[in-house]
């Protein structure tokens, strides 16, 4: 059986299928683009939503990089799980930048509002947001692809920014996600591919094995919590200041 013969409900969520899905979409001939490029027959737009975990993020990286795969990483300004200043992570992003992805802003409407805002104080935040991001990465931060999208940025363009639930990306081309580790009906290789494609994953859904969400989500919580408590020991009990010898950025 290939894996796009595979029923949605055995796909796996490791980082060895994942190898053999972009495998399987560069045997079919297909190219990797962004959301700057124009699309056309048999490109992919693969992007990631950082929602948890950037050194899954990093290993992503770095699987796609062996492989000539470009992506676009999408990385929280809010996020409780991971300071996009803390030294480590500074380092992941350079490193994701420097094996050839984009990193651009995953924005949470969550933070501010209840429902829908005007659109004048929403390009603000996220103009605010893309100012504290572009600090720490080289590129220009043009892309905003929304954390838990509502129903009201869906195929709607903002001025100053590009969406990646813009119409041409989301409703123009097919839409693949694994959305709460879940690629909806079917694997998103089955059947012909179409001639374009947007390709969403999370890489904290993402390990060497494969796990359910919550168990997934609950790995992530103890692993946070332990290199908080390791900061703790070291810089207020141990009065270690070396930050590089508690928290490796390879250590996932």
């Amino acid at each position: 059986m290939t894996i796009a013969e595979t029923r949605v409900e055995e796909l796996t969520f490791t980082f060895e299928w994942y190898e053999q899905f972009l495998d399987a979409l560069r045997a079919r001939g297909r190219r990797f683009r962004g959301y700057r490029d124009d699309l056309s027959a048999g490109d992919v737009v693969l992007r990631h939503d950082v929602d948890w975990s950037l050194r899954s993020a990093l290993e992503t990286a770095r699987i796609e990089s062996e492989r000539g795969v470009s992506a676009t990483y999408f990385v929280l300004t809010t996020s409780p799980f991971y300071n996009l200043l803390h030294k480590p992570n500074r380092r992941i992003l350079d490193r994701i930048e420097a094996l050839g992805h984009d990193v651009e802003l995953h924005f949470s409407t969550h933070q501010y509002w209840d429902a829908e805002p005007p659109e004048r104080e929403l390009r603000e935040r996220v103009r605010s947001e893309r100012t504290v991001l572009s600090e720490l990465v080289d590129g220009s931060v043009d892309v905003v692809s929304f954390h838990r999208p509502p129903e009201w940025v869906f195929r709607r363009e903002f001025d100053g920014f590009v969406s990646a639930y813009e119409e041409r990306f989301f409703t123009d081309i097919a839409y693949r996600a694994d959305s709460n580790q879940r690629w909806r009906d079917e694997s998103p290789l089955a059947g012909p591919l179409p001639d374009k494609m947007q390709v969403l994953t999370h890489p904290g859904l993402w390990g060497v094995e494969d796990a359910g969400f919550a168990e997934r989500l609950r790995s992530h919580e103890e692993r946070t919590l332990g290199r908080t408590r390791r900061f703790m020991e070291d810089q207020f009990i141990e009065k270690k200041y070396n930050i590089d010898d508690f928290c490796p950025v390879d250590a996932r």
